[in-house]
């Protein structure tokens, strides 16, 4: 049989890596596309950066997808429309794609072959305030149209699958489910002294704490933690470290911090390097993330892969990703957050109970499956498209 090839929208796989990047390398590396012919198409220039490396860690064909300049000159803010749907689609032409896979939300409007698409969540519909009016203008309209056209969608959760069926008409069998997981560096280790102590001065951090990983922005709910922290006293109030880089404008924090009367107790990190923020899971004491909203909810499994015990909200799919193996507590009650807090901090045997659970929790997510999942809806879309050229020459023939 002819070997299927299949174009991937690649842009997230450039430049700093985000939750979606890092979904998309993991399954590359797992072997989804394993067999095919896969063309990576990216932008050189993304938003007029010159410093894009294009990843040697994968034997795809990529291919520099730029926009004209004068679209950049034009459009600006709205450059990935015309890059996704103009640009994109007259390459994906031009290489004789069989099918697309789309792992950033959306393809192109004007492809026509089988086609799967991965929607990560759906906050721009459950959650609409966290999101600018534009952006979420731009996922009704290309997100509709892009599920419209797509032979299979993946969701990364249940709740995912759930909120999306809600929203568009789509039947059960049209939606595969692949969860994300924690990469295998994220395990339980002892970090040496030496090591600890380079890190606290680094980040201007202590040596115990508890720990929440992700970008800063409104929906992350990070207000709540300082309000549950400020009801403790301050013998029972663990220290809080804060990695993550500013995402959108959150007020409610900015508040929570004027308002805060042990400031000096909340550590900022921003950006820390892939390959020191497993040490940091593992000198936390605990790791909390009251989020409002998660398509899936990547540092809970990554701390509970480390062996830190969590608290998470009752909200989306978290519930659903940690299961009984953290402690789950509404994300409003600033009494149940303070009272989690203080019991995974102060009782060493609920710590070590936690620790346990959540190492066994996190073994039900798995890159690859996850790929395997993936590798199945591909294997789908080829077997639809070999029908498709045999049903064209059949009817040539005749």
């Amino acid at each position: 049989m002819t070997t299927t090839n299949v174009g991937v929208d690649a842009r997230t796989l450039t430049g700093k890596r985000s939750g979606v990047g890092n979904y998309l390398a993991n399954i590359i590396e797992s072997g989804a596309f394993d067999g095919y012919t896969v063309y990576a198409y990216y932008d050189p220039t993304d938003g007029n950066r010159s410093d894009i490396v294009v990843p040697d860690e994968t034997r795809f064909r990529w291919r520099p997808c730029r926009c004209p300049s004068f679209v950049d000159r034009l459009f600006g803010p709205i450059q990935p429309i015309w890059w996704v749907n103009v640009t994109l689609a007259r390459l994906l032409e031009r290489d004789n794609v069989d099918c697309f896979f789309g792992p950033n939300f959306v393809q192109p409007v004007a492809f026509d072959g089988p086609s799967a698409v991965v929607v990560h969540d759906m906050v721009h519909r459950t959650l609409p305030e966290v999101h600018t009016a534009a952006y979420r203008l731009y996922l009704r309209v290309f997100l509709a149209a892009s599920l419209e056209r797509a032979d299979q969608v993946i969701t990364v959760s249940e709740n995912t699958k759930h909120d999306l069926l809600r929203y568009h008409q789509l039947s059960d069998d049209d939606v595969t489910i692949a969860y994300g997981a924690a990469d295998d560096v994220y395990q339980p280790r002892t970090v040496p002294s030496e090591t600890r102590d380079r890190l606290c001065r680094a980040f201007d951090i202590p040596e115990q704490f508890a720990l929440y990983v992700g970008n800063i922005e409104p929906r992350k709910n990070l207000a709540s933690v300082l309000d549950a922290l400020a009801v403790l006293d301050a013998d029972a109030r663990p220290p809080l470290v804060i990695v993550g880089q500013d995402h959108l404008v959150d007020e409610a924090l900015e508040k929570a911090l004027q308002r805060c009367p042990f400031r000096e107790h909340v550590h900022f990190t921003g950006h820390v390097p892939a390959d020191e923020l497993p040490l940091l899971y593992n000198m936390a004491s605990l790791f909390v993330y009251p989020s409002l909203y998660e398509g899936f909810g990547l540092p809970p499994v990554e701390a509970m892969q480390s062996g830190t015990p969590v608290i998470v909200s009752d909200r989306a799919s978290l519930p659903e990703v940690v299961g009984e193996a953290g402690l789950t507590v509404d994300p409003a009650d600033t009494i149940a957050l303070s009272e989690a807090v203080a019991r995974l901090w102060s009782d060493a045997a609920a710590r070590s109970e936690f620790e346990a659970k959540g190492r066994q929790r996190a073994k039900r997510f798995s890159w690859d499956r996850t790929a395997t999942r993936i590798s199945n809806v591909l294997n789908s879309l080829s077997k639809r498209q070999m029908c498709e050229i045999g049903d064209t020459t059949r009817r040539e023939e005749r």
